[in-house]
């Protein structure tokens, strides 16, 4: 599908999570960027979801313009039941956030994203899941890692810190608390 070129705005700017891993169901609408290091460009998951979702449809035979598939689902314990679900109700985006590349030793580097929206476009629905440490829970390198050797400098630096204080350490100077 060609898409004519929209005039964008900043909803949310660029950021990462101060999450393990941050799961989000494709929004119908796209809007989320994530930014590529190695391309140097932001580009869309909903939008490569929706044409995976074309090519797949064309692949199969069908209309690849369709908004909705119908799916069988168990209704018991031999019965089905079809249920029409939207396109991309399959679909779900996972990023790694900054305690995934704290505690991976920067082998996993957190998604830098943004949320943008055309001026004249349909409103964005989204409900991400953060997938944090419990609230109270303290670093505890030893007890993650066995060994304090593996652990590295800026995980030392971590140790025995509350994991809301490295929620807020993580955040730009500007969201701080005061």
């Amino acid at each position: 599908t060609q898409q004519k070129e929209e005039v964008m705005e900043a909803v949310f700017g660029a950021h990462t999570d101060t999450t393990f891993v941050t799961l989000i169901p494709a929004a119908s609408v796209s809007g989320l960027e994530v930014y590529d290091e190695d391309a140097a460009v932001w580009f869309r998951p909903e939008l490569m979801a929706r044409k995976h979702w074309e090519a797949e449809r064309r692949e199969r035979g069908e209309d690849p313009s369709a908004l909705t598939e119908t799916i069988q689902i168990a209704a018991g314990d031999d019965e089905t039941e079809e249920v029409v679900i939207p396109w991309h109700a399959r679909y779900l985006i996972v990023m790694p956030g900054e305690l995934l590349q704290l505690t991976s030793r920067n082998e996993i580097p957190a998604a830098v994203h943004r949320v943008v929206a055309a001026r004249e476009g349909q409103s964005r629905l989204s409900a991400p899941v953060l997938l944090r440490a419990r609230t109270g829970i303290k670093m505890n390198v030893e007890r993650y890692f066995g060994n304090l050797d593996v652990a590295g400098p800026l995980l030392m630096e971590c140790q025995g810190i509350p994991m809301e204080d490295l929620h807020d350490a993580m955040q730009p100077s500007s969201m701080q608390k005061q």
